[in-house]
């Protein structure tokens, strides 16, 4: 009798495990469902986000870019002006310089530096400090140059004004390129800011060249003497 009632009540246990075997199916189907539902919400949620981010990161760029673009190639005409000036005498026949050399300010510019590559940002930002190197070599020249002319002053200015301009045209260049801005005018002719500084800056390299081999032949020679 009691091994009757057992296999009665075992086989009423499988008919009702098997009769919920549908509701437990449901039931992993249905978190999974939500489960799923809530990973593609937060996927796209996250898709938008970061699209929306980029685009506001382009945005910004482009706008910072645009601003030292004309920033620095308005430097580098500046810095033409300065670096093909030859000076004006006075009534006494001394020369002085006829142009005023500019004063490159980045730090108003209102941009997003953050947007920029960090190589290029430290570039622009070191342009001031080696403007200021720069007005130091020429005071230094100036200390050993010789009236009416003053050659040593305007050679010194004119070099590294015009190592200035170009240092302002190339980073111009790599920052239109980087938002796909149209192509620079500095160099549309022969007598634009670019060929011109080129030109300065190559003719002061060669003369220096020249003076310096001299200069080491005889630092060589003193060396040999007893």
């Amino acid at each position: 009798m009691a091994d009757w009632f057992i296999a009665t009540e075992g086989v009423k246990v499988v008919k009702d495990s098997a009769s919920l075997w549908p509701q437990i199916i449901t039931a992993v189907s249905s978190a999974g469902a939500a489960l799923g539902g809530v990973y593609l919400a937060h996927y796209f949620t996250r898709r938008r986000e970061e699209r929306a981010a980029a685009a506001k990161q382009v945005s910004e760029r482009l706008f910072i870019a645009t601003e030292l673009v004309f920033l620095l190639e308005q430097f580098a005409e500046d810095c033409a002006r300065v670096a093909t000036d030859k000076g004006e005498p006075d009534q006494q026949g001394e020369y002085s310089p006829a142009v005023k050399p500019p004063e490159l300010t980045v730090l108003n510019v209102s941009g997003d530096w953050r947007t920029l590559p960090s190589l290029i940002m430290y570039r622009v930002r070191e342009l001031p400090v080696l403007q200021s190197e720069a007005r130091r070599d020429i005071a230094v020249a100036s200390a050993h140059s010789w009236a009416p002319y003053h050659k040593e002053v305007f050679q010194e200015r004119q070099y590294q004004y015009a190592r200035l301009g170009l240092k302002a045209i190339i980073l111009s260049r790599r920052l239109r390129k980087l938002v796909h801005l149209p192509g620079s005018r500095l160099d549309a002719t022969k007598w634009s800011a670019q060929p011109a500084l080129w030109q300065v800056w190559r003719q002061e390299r060669h003369r220096r060249a020249r003076e310096y081999i001299p200069a080491r032949n005889r630092g060589v020679l003193n060396k040999g003497k007893p």
